[in-house]
């Protein structure tokens, strides 16, 4: 295991019940972490079902949900489970500095989370599907914006982009990441080339969201499309925590549609 791996807890795994084809790597927001995000999203039926999941529902699917670190939140004043550090959510461009070294490490542990998952389906990372909540999908773009690997699918749900005010101009925007965030390469295209992306892309936001506003959600869909990317933009409104998670059950029922259009479900 390399350091980078074991330095972040050990990821909760829902393993496939058939055949392994896809595998998902779902990110937890911020105070949570990978059981608890895997538990909620258990506990939901879908397709007027009193059993289907949406583990149910891809049996060829493993199910990684990686939990961040423990580190002092400036916010809360304690320690807490967070990807990076963040001053505001109202302005997440305040004091942004404080942004840079957990956004950097939560990168690198990604990069060999993902690359260890492509060992289990040959390497193939149309195969894979990244994903991620509230602070975990803010990981999980400035992932996918480094355009190191064209991933099968990519959700967001209740979240936005970290350094967004940098990302506005339309130079390539992974070089100017690994400049801010002091990152090396790895498979980053540095020589100023444009890799077209073709990963498809689901966000969705809570119209009513109190903790992180739908127009932070929106800005993530501007860049993501200045970006090249093909971006489904879903809204509800009336979800649990205050518009803070996924509406129960549209926005399941939304992810499975969504996942059905690239992901071929076994026969039964």
């Amino acid at each position: 295991m390399s350091a980078s791996i074991a330095n972040f807890p050990e990821a909760h795994i829902v393993g496939p019940t058939c055949r392994h084809t896809h595998t998902v790597i779902f990110l937890h927001g911020r105070g949570s972490n990978g059981r608890e995000l895997a538990e909620s999203l258990a506990d939901v039926k879908i397709l007027n079902s009193d059993t289907e999941t949406l583990f149910s529902h891809f049996p060829s699917m493993r199910w990684v949900f990686p939990t961040a670190r423990s580190s002092f939140s400036t916010a809360f004043q304690e320690e807490i489970t967070e990807w990076f550090d963040i001053y505001s959510l109202a302005d997440p461009s305040e004091r942004e500095e404080l942004q840079l070294d957990g956004l950097r490490r939560s990168i690198v542990y990604l990069r060999r989370l993902m690359e260890a998952e492509l060992d289990r389906v040959s390497g193939y990372a149309s195969k894979l599907i990244l994903a991620g909540i509230s602070q975990g999908q803010a990981v999980a773009v400035i992932f996918l914006l480094l355009q190191e690997y064209n991933v099968g699918g990519f959700m967001g749900f209740s979240g936005w982009t970290p350094l967004a005010k940098h990302l506005s101009n339309p130079m390539p925007i992974a070089p100017r990441l690994v400049e801010i965030l002091q990152l090396e390469p790895g498979g980053v295209v540095l020589d100023g080339a444009v890799r077209v992306p073709n990963t498809p892309v689901l966000l969705g936001h809570g119209v009513d969201d109190a903790y992180v506003d739908v127009n932070l959600g929106l800005q993530t869909l501007y860049i993501l499309c200045r970006a090249g990317y093909s971006v489904l933009w879903k809204t509800y409104e009336g979800a649990e925590s205050n518009g803070h998670w996924l509406k129960e059950p549209e926005e399941f029922e939304d992810i499975a549609r969504f996942i059905e259009t690239f992901v071929e479900r076994p026969a039964s």
